[in-house]
């Protein structure tokens, strides 16, 4: 058998499988889709040299309309169906008595306040939740260290210590960690069942959620209950 006869051309999609995967490779387009706040149309000419590339063939433009309106009808349960397995095998903790410390300065970069934070924790009786956010610093300590870190740094930055609250940690599953809309479901979810998230760090796979240390249980309880759906 001769090399070109051993080569295999690259396998072609349909318009339908490409139009999936240009939108899905899109988190914009996906987006977009998913709210309902784009024109078909608009959308067809802008993914056509992508549909081109994937099909092998030259797309028509009202094809990709159709196929792209089919996309969008099927988002809905499409998405239903991933957010109701989202915290499928997902670990939840619950940690109370934690003191939320806010820690801005004024013309310096967060990443100086970072840097001061870190220098003070070896001072603190447990390794703290640091979070840099565009502006301002948070802490989580218990309450004792969070007077350490108020005195330490008071001084230089502007430092608000909040009241007792509870923190709630999650870590989703593998599976889980690519379904969109995570922190949207869990807010909502909490939110119904009476807890108000005060702050919310999302990521993937560990989240962190911040609710008032009276909602603490509560949280904890609606998440292990839909862990276990």
């Amino acid at each position: 058998m001769g090399l070109s006869s051993a080569i295999q051309p690259p396998a072609r999609m349909s318009t339908t499988e490409a139009v999936a995967a240009a939108i899905r490779g899109n988190y914009v387009f996906h987006e977009a889709l998913r709210l309902k706040i784009t024109n078909y149309h608009a959308l067809a000419v802008l993914i056509t040299p992508k549909i081109d590339e994937l099909t092998g063939r030259k797309a028509k433009l009202p094809t990709l309309v159709v196929s792209i309106k089919r996309f969008s009808d099927s988002m809905g349960e499409e998405r239903e169906a991933q957010l109701e397995r989202i915290l499928e095998g997902a670990k939840v903790t619950l940690t109370s008595g934690v003191t939320e410390v806010s820690i801005r300065a004024s013309g310096v970069p967060p990443i100086h306040v970072m840097n001061e934070v870190l220098k003070m924790v070896p001072k603190l009786a447990a390794p703290p939740e640091i979070v840099q956010l565009p502006g301002v610093v948070k802490v989580l300590v218990d309450e004792e260290d969070a007077k350490l870190v108020e005195a330490w740094l008071g001084k230089r930055f502007d430092v608000v210590v909040g009241g007792k609250m509870a923190k709630v940690g999650i870590r989703v599953s593998r599976k889980s960690e690519k379904v969109f809309g995570l922190a949207s479901f869990i807010t909502e979810l909490l939110f119904r069942n009476g807890v108000v998230v005060q702050s919310a760090y999302i990521g993937r796979p560990d989240s962190l959620l911040i609710v008032d240390e009276r909602f603490g249980a509560r949280a904890y309880d609606v998440l292990r209950e839909e862990v276990g759906r």
